[in-house]
Order: C-alpha cells, then sequence, then structure tokens
C-alpha cells in the first residue's frame, strides 16, 4: 500500500475512533440527563396531584420542546460531519458516508445523517417508556399519571442535553475554523493590539474558512430579510453590492431581478477573490450553501444541485463591473459605476469601519447617497460588537468603505 493510502486509512480510521468515543460519551450523558429531569419533575411537587388529561398535555408540550432542540441538534450535527467527517452518533455518520460512497449528493447525505441521528436517538427513549409503564402496572405507588409526568420530565432532559450538545458542536466548529485559519494567516506583529485591514488583511481565503463555510444564525435571518427586501425593487436595473468583501452571499439574491451586477470593495485583495469565483476557478471558495438557502429563502423548498448551478452561472453573468468604492470620499465611487442606482445593498459595511457613532454616520450617509431618490436601500448592521477574530488578527478597524 502507497504512502497516500496508508494517510488515508488512518484518517479514516482516527475520524471512526472519534465517532466510537463521542456516541458512548453522548449517550452517557443523555442518559444521565434524561433520568435527572424525569426524577426532578417526578419527585417535585409541581405537578403533584395532577388529572391525568394534565399530565397528559405536559408530556405533549415537552415533546415540543424535545423536537425543537432535536432540530438544533441534527443542524449541527450534519455541519460537523461536513467539516470534520465525524460525529457523536455512529449510526448518523455510517449513512452518511453510506450515502456519500454512492451517491454524492449533498442533499441525500443531509437527509441521512440526519434520519439516522433523529432514529437512534427516539430508540434511547424506548427503555424509559418500558420502565416508567412497567413500573406503573406492578407498583401500588406509582400509576400511570406519575409515569407519564416523569416521562415529560424525561423529555425535558433530553431537550436539554440535545441543545447542550448543538451548541458544544457549535463552538467547536468556530474554533477550529480559526485554528484553520491562523494556519494561513500569522498574526501580526502587534497580534496584542487591534489589526489594521489596511496592513493586515492579507489573505481573505481565512477569513471565509473563518465564517463562511456553513451558513450561520444571523446570515440566515439577514439574507431572508434582503431576499424580502428585493422583492421591492425595481426589477431590470443595475443594482450594486457596496463594501462586498471577499464575500458573495449577498451577491446571488439579486441575480434574478437585477439587469446587472457591480461590486465594489475598499481592497483589491477582496476582488481579487471575488474575480476568482467569477472565472470559475478550481480552489475558489464554496458558496453552494448559500447558494442553496437563497433558493431556500426565494420559495424553493429543497433546492438541486442544478437548480444552485443555475442560481451560480446566472450571478456570473449579472457581475459586470467589480470597483474600488471608498466611503471616506464625497463619491464612494470615484465617478465610476452607474450612481445613482436605484438599489443599493451594504451589508456590515460602515458599522464594520469605524467605533465613532459620527463617523459611521458619515460612512452610512455617503453610501446611501449612491442610491437615487425613490430606490431602494438594503443594509444590516451589527449590533454589540467591539471587533471580531480573522485568521490570528483580531479586527475592529475594517475600513472597507
Amino acid at each position: 500500500m502507497s504512502t497516500t493510502g496508508n494517510a488515508a486509512t488512518a484518517g479514516v480510521g482516527s475520524r471512526w475512533a472519534v465517532t466510537s468515543v463521542a456516541t458512548v460519551l453522548s449517550t452517557v450523558a443523555l442518559e444521565l440527563a434524561v433520568m435527572s429531569g424525569g426524577a426532578l419533575v417526578a419527585t417535585s411537587r409541581v405537578l403533584n396531584g395532577a388529572p391525568h388529561r394534565l399530565a397528559l398535555s405536559f408530556l405533549a408540550a415537552t415533546y415540543v420542546v424535545w423536537v425543537v432542540a432535536m432540530r438544533v441538534n441534527l443542524v449541527a450535527n450534519w455541519h460537523l460531519l461536513e467539516a470534520t467527517g465525524t460525529s457523536t452518533n455512529v449510526f448518523s455518520k455510517a449513512v452518511y458516508d453510506i450515502v456519500r460512497t454512492r451517491s454524492g449528493s449533498r442533499r441525500a447525505m443531509r437527509a441521512a445523517s440526519m434520519a439516522g441521528y433523529l432514529l437512534t436517538e427516539a430508540a434511547k427513549e424506548a427503555p424509559y417508556y418500558a420502565g416508567a409503564f412497567g413500573t406503573a402496572v406492578v407498583s401500588d405507588s406509582f400509576d400511570a399519571t406519575d409515569a407519564v409526568i416523569f416521562l415529560g420530565g424525561a423529555n425535558l432532559g433530553a431537550a436539554l442535553y440535545e441543545y447542550g450538545v448543538a451548541r458544544l458542536m457549535g463552538t467547536y466548529l468556530a474554533r477550529r475554523s480559526r485554528r484553520l485559519a491562523c494556519r494561513e494567516s500569522p498574526a501580526p506583529a502587534t497580534a496584542h493590539a487591534y489589526a489594521s485591514f489596511e496592513a493586515d488583511w492579507v489573505v481573505p481565503k481565512a477569513y471565509l474558512a473563518a465564517y463562511y463555510q456553513f451558513v450561520e444564525a444571523d446570515e440566515r435571518a439577514t439574507i431572508a430579510y434582503f431576499v424580502d427586501a428585493l422583492r421591492h425593487t425595481e426589477p431590470h436595473q443595475p443594482i450594486l453590492v457596496f463594501g462586498v468583501g471577499p464575500t458573495l452571499h449577498h451577491v446571488f439574491l439579486a441575480a434574478t431581478v437585477a439587469s446587472e451586477i457591480h461590486l465594489a470593495e475598499f481592497l483589491p485583495a477582496n476582488l481579487v477573490e471575488v474575480e476568482r469565483w467569477l472565472a470559475g476557478e478550481d480552489d475558489a471558495h464554496d458558496w453552494r450553501p448559500f447558494v442553496a438557502y437563497t433558493l431556500q429563502c426565494e420559495g424553493v423548498t429543497s433546492p438541486t444541485a442544478e437548480q444552485i448551478r443555475a442560481r451560480e452561472e446566472l450571478t456570473r453573468s449579472k457581475v459586470t463591473k467589480l470597483l474600488i468604492g471608498d466611503a471616506r470620499r464625497s463619491n464612494p465611487l470615484g465617478g465610476l459605476g452607474d450612481a445613482p442606482y436605484h438599489t443599493v445593498i451594504s451589508g456590515y459595511c460602515a458599522d464594520s469601519a469605524t467605533g465613532d457613532k459620527a463617523t459611521w454616520e458619515g460612512y452610512l450617509r455617503r453610501i446611501a447617497g449612491l442610491v437615487r431618490p425613490g430606490g431602494l436601500f438594503v443594509t444590516a448592521a451589527l449590533r454589540n460588537a467591539t471587533g471580531y477574530a480573522v485568521g490570528c488578527a483580531r479586527c475592529r478597524d475594517r475600513r472597507c468603505p
């Protein structure tokens, strides 16, 4: 066997080893959470003497809580599988690997991983039903109502476990992305201080690796908002995306309504990264998860690979200008572009450029000035944020405008 083959086999083995250990630990944690939740509710006086109908209503409500928490964990487990090939559930990883080998369909892999996880977790609940109602049958001091109350508490414990595991996976993936980004973008000499985007922003790929491997919750809300906002724009007009950075996640949603799309950015290195995707280079960033979510926001329940490719190609055909944008200037586009535009999109730009409110107001005023009277300005801003990490640098002064 070749050295490469040995390395690949070792990699597969290590992922299965990690998944096996994680499955054992998570199962033990679930058992503890379920037993603790059931015992706490059953021994409390909150539902003491409650009629059977009320107990059943309580049980039904706890199922709703469990389903919500389970959904969060299913998504987190999918992201973990995509990023690392590991899971906290052996069966989920097994069906994921089988579908990946046989079809390679991302949608099928996602569905398989979630189904495998859900079935396993549901199966773990069965012994508690058997135990609770079995005890009710043989015990004079523990009746069917007590069993229902115990199971409701067990559901709450399980829900807390599912949500907690999901949060742990999310934290791990965020830290992992940051470690990977650090390898590509070492910390500046003044790493203890805030970095300057003009001096230290040298590897856009590190930023993309840290923040755009999958669609985070805040971006889901932003993209959904932008999609809805563009339903009110005048179609077949040029649209400007100002402060685009090296990203395209706010561009795909404009492709169906714009006659052409212009992208403005302060840093040339970011525009180079955008150009690489527009040219279809093999190692350009993969924006397909964001395209898929954009299509979902537009009403496509389960976007196919062909629909995703079609939107990517449409976007490439609509982007006609890459411009240098600087909101410190009275004319942020320097006389280029087609200002004023009917529609301007600018997400997380002016607010990331400064911590001074007066300066921010000036930046935003000049960006909004690129919109013609009666036009549409669509924006989003960070709240309660003083900085963020890119690679090994912590950034406060983006200066993208």
